[in-house]
């Protein structure tokens, strides 16, 4: 799937929920979806430096031998 597909088949979920939603929910869900998508980058992040750092220690420890 590429750029556009994805950006379209979140696009077409969003206006699904908004017509199905009251503006209070909506907002409620927004603001659910804003702090998952955070959470998800800040983990992803994380995971990236921490493998980073091995990768890096077992470069390191390579020369050892």
């Amino acid at each position: 799937m590429d750029a556009f597909e994805w950006s379209a088949g979140v696009y077409a979920a969003a206006i699904a929920m908004a017509k199905s939603m009251s503006t209070e929910e909506l907002t409620r869900t927004a603001l659910l979806f804003t702090q998952l998508g955070t959470t998800l980058s800040t983990l992803a992040a994380l995971q990236n430096l921490d493998q980073s750092r091995s990768s890096q220690e077992l470069a390191d420890l390579s020369g050892l031998r």
